[in-house]
């Protein structure tokens, strides 16, 4: 008992002088850290470098910790099995675990870690083995054993392995493409019933063929049963069935083209699949409602009809229609060929919910009042506001100081936040910042991160990057990945978390759809909506241009995104959330960047592999 109390104490020691180490090895390299300075995309001019070790000691890593020694009885004692957890290297190694720097990390590595514990039925470390498979981390992504399993997890009931489950199948990856299960995973996921959940996806289809297609497999599934008296029947219907299959091939796949067919986007109103087929509610009469979407073509677009018209869209492939509402079903039909003679089409129904209330515009949906909802169910709110401009490395920007000190100071004086200003910041004081909030946030909390500065994008792998004012050109040491802020987030207790991101390349920080409040819903769909939010995760972001480059100006002293963020955050008197924000901002920058002679088109959309669980973020107005 003296030996075994002996080597207690003594590992107790080793474990205290080796945090202690830690932490004075930390506080020396941040009193000689230099403050230096970010917005836009990078171009270099300098050649320097910088100590990088303190900074990655804070980077999320996949860690093993050790057993612990555990008494059954009196005489009895045995180590538990190891355990792995995602925290900060710093933690790692105070703790004695085992762990592999996050820019060394791959696929095996990460595997040793987590798919032993689930072997065991473990639903978190299942979906974190599906997020591997999915990574590829070093090698090509295995979509199939991805989502085997996150059907593992999901079937638990693991809401993050839903979503990612749910992805899987709306984008066709590793599974059969089925919009019917991918839906249905994220209305799992939501804990909202069938008729309020809406999905922000890509809604791509070939005209009138998938829906024929469906049609046509319940037939030959009905006439199978009576195979004997309707052979011929049944001969007939497969033939049929084999030609829509080759049809939608055509259309969909389009084997012959060296380009990828046209799909349409539609970004709002919200778009929900329906038994009767894709539908928009429209909860207040209206005489027209405003339809905005996108078609993307490799190959260019040739032409797009909405209802038999043929429309112009604008230099970004964006449309912007006022669709009159004559009744209460109102047959929107759109079609899209590309250079290469690729068709694509998608129709959709709006049902007028009330149409016996009087006409009213579609400026009134759009300023409907719910100031009377309060934000005393959603905890505190936080944010950290990054602006950097001066670079040592690359060339100076001149808007994202300005920027980002507007925007701490509408969060915190109209919104109620308790806004943090970072300007000119280091990878470790970005790092540290985040850190100090992984440390200090509650289950109940939200955090806003807001981020104006350099980007870069690798193109080996479309990994997205922000570049701290230290960062060099050619030496990823000092960069921020994308992949490295999801892992941050995912650690963090905070219920609902939004990234903003106004830098180069940030779209690839989203690669998932987003659950959307529409915004024709009565004022008690709206605060249940909000009831429902307020205890579901969220990870989102906002990003000022997607994946392309952003502009550094074109907004007087601020960027043209920037301008277009701040002008929604101070004309705006309701509870305003992610999605709304990003359709208010659209326009502006859309019309802003084009008078510069820029493509830049926001995005908006679920962090992946951050523990997004089908949520949204807030934003509550305190007047």
């Amino acid at each position: 008992m003296i030996v075994e109390n002996g080597i207690k104490k003594a590992m107790a020691l080793q474990y205290y002088v080796k945090a202690k180490l830690e932490q004075i090895y930390i506080f020396k390299v941040s009193l000689f850290a230099l403050v230096l300075g970010v917005a836009g995309c990078a171009t270099e001019v300098a050649e320097p470098s910088g100590d990088t070790e303190a900074a990655d000691q804070l980077m999320v890593v996949d860690c093993l910790l050790p057993g612990k020694l555990k008494q059954l009885g009196k005489r009895s004692r045995f180590m538990t099995s190891r355990q792995p957890v995602k925290i900060t290297a710093s933690e790692c190694a105070i703790r004695g675990g085992e762990y592999t720097a996050f820019d060394r990390a791959d696929y095996a590595t990460s595997l040793k870690i987590w798919l032993p514990q689930a072997q065991t039925g473990d639903s978190e470390a299942q979906a974190y083995v599906g997020e591997i498979y999915e990574k590829g981390m070093g090698l090509q992504p295995d979509y199939e054993l991805a989502a085997v399993w996150y059907k593992k997890a999901a079937e638990q009931g693991l809401t993050r392995a839903q979503i990612n489950l749910g992805n899987l199948y709306e984008k066709g990856l590793g599974v059969e493409k089925d919009s019917i299960k991918a839906l249905n995973w994220y209305r799992k996921a939501s804990g909202l019933d069938v008729d309020k959940l809406q999905y922000a996806s890509s809604i791509v289809a070939t005209k009138e063929l998938e829906a024929e297609l469906s049609k046509l497999q319940g037939d030959v599934g009905e006439l199978q049963k009576y195979k004997e008296k309707n052979e011929a029947a049944i001969q007939k219907k497969k033939k049929e069935l084999e030609a829509a299959r080759l049809a939608t091939t055509v259309a969909s796949a389009a084997p012959s083209s060296e380009y990828a067919p046209p799909t349409i986007q539609i970004i709002d109103p919200p778009i929900s699949l329906t038994r009767s087929g894709p539908s928009a509610l429209l909860r207040n009469a209206v005489s027209e409602r405003e339809v905005i979407g996108k078609v993307e073509a490799p190959a260019g677009v040739s032409q797009f009809m909405v209802n038999g018209e043929r429309v112009e869209l604008d230099e970004f492939n964006l449309f912007f229609l006022n669709i009159p509402v004559q009744s209460k079903r109102t047959q929107v039909s759109m079609n899209a060929i590309d250079q290469a003679e690729q068709t694509v089409g998608f129709d959709f129904t709006m049902f007028l919910d009330s149409p016996q209330a009087s006409v009213a515009t579609v400026e009134h949906l759009s300023s409907q009042g719910n100031t009377n909802i309060s934000s005393d169910n959603y905890g505190k709110f936080y944010a950290l506001v990054i602006g950097n401009n001066e670079y040592a490395n690359y060339v100076n920007l001149k808007t994202a100081v300005s920027d980002a000190t507007a925007v701490a100071n509408v969060l915190n004086k109209r919104y109620g936040f308790d806004a943090r200003l970072l300007l000119n910041a280091s990878r470790y004081e970005i790092l540290s910042a985040i850190n100090d909030l992984r440390d200090s946030l509650t289950e109940k909390d939200n955090l806003l991160i807001y981020y104006a500065g350099h980007g870069d994008l690798d193109e080996s792998n479309e990994r997205g990057f922000w570049l701290p004012v230290d960062a060099e050109p050619g030496n990823s040491a000092n960069w921020l990945s994308n992949v490295s802020i999801s892992d941050q987030l995912n650690t963090m207790k905070a219920k609902h978390v939004m990234v903003v991101a106004d830098s180069c390349y940030a779209g690839t920080l989203s690669t998932a759809s987003v659950a959307r409040q529409n915004l024709d819903l009565s004022d008690d769909d709206i605060t249940e909506w909000l009831d429902v939010m307020a205890d579901v995760k969220a990870r989102t972001v906002l990003t000022a241009g997607g994946i392309r480059p952003v502009l550094d100006s074109g907004g007087g002293k601020h960027s043209v995104f920037a301008k277009a963020f701040l002008n929604t955050l101070e004309t705006n008197n309701r509870v305003l959330d992610g999605n709304s924000l990003f359709v208010s901002v659209l326009g502006d920058v859309r019309r802003g960047s084009k008078a510069m002679a820029h493509e830049q088109v926001p995005d908006y959309g679920a962090i992946k592999y951050a523990g997004h669980e089908a949520g949204e973020f807030f934003l509550f107005p305190q007047n």
